[in-house]
């Protein structure tokens, strides 16, 4: 399971947000916080798993650590939703799984209704 970025100091520095994927009809993308980017921007590698988009930073991000930066990328597993209409996630998403539409540079994704593909439980965020 991938960690999503958890708060805005996560997403401060985010100056772009570059989807690969038309994601009108992506239901949702999962997210993982790379944490030890090489460079503050371009594209980010996630073996074996389907990158539809990433966080670029602005030029004067800071690294968290000696070489290293923070950055969002998103991407799609063989058997979520968009690829197996009815799979495992016919209702509900992954935990760590946003609405594409929601994300912007800076602000965090949330889950809605569309990537749930029905009413969103209250305890779920």
């Amino acid at each position: 399971m991938s960690e999503k970025a958890r708060s805005l100091s996560d997403v401060e520095f985010e100056s772009n947000i570059v989807w690969l994927e038309d994601i009108t009809n992506i239901p949702y993308v999962r997210e993982h916080f790379e944490q030890v980017a090489r460079k503050r921007k371009g594209k980010l590698k996630y073996d074996r798993h389907h990158i539809i988009g990433y966080s670029e930073l602005e030029s004067d991000a800071p690294s968290r650590m000696p070489g290293c930066f923070s950055r969002r990328v998103f991407w799609l597993a063989d058997h979520d939703r968009f690829y197996e209409k009815e799979g495992v996630y016919k209702v509900s998403c992954p935990m760590e799984a946003v609405d594409p539409l929601t994300v912007k540079a800076k602000i965090l994704g949330k889950k809605t209704e569309r990537a749930w593909n029905g009413t969103l439980p209250k305890d779920v965020y």
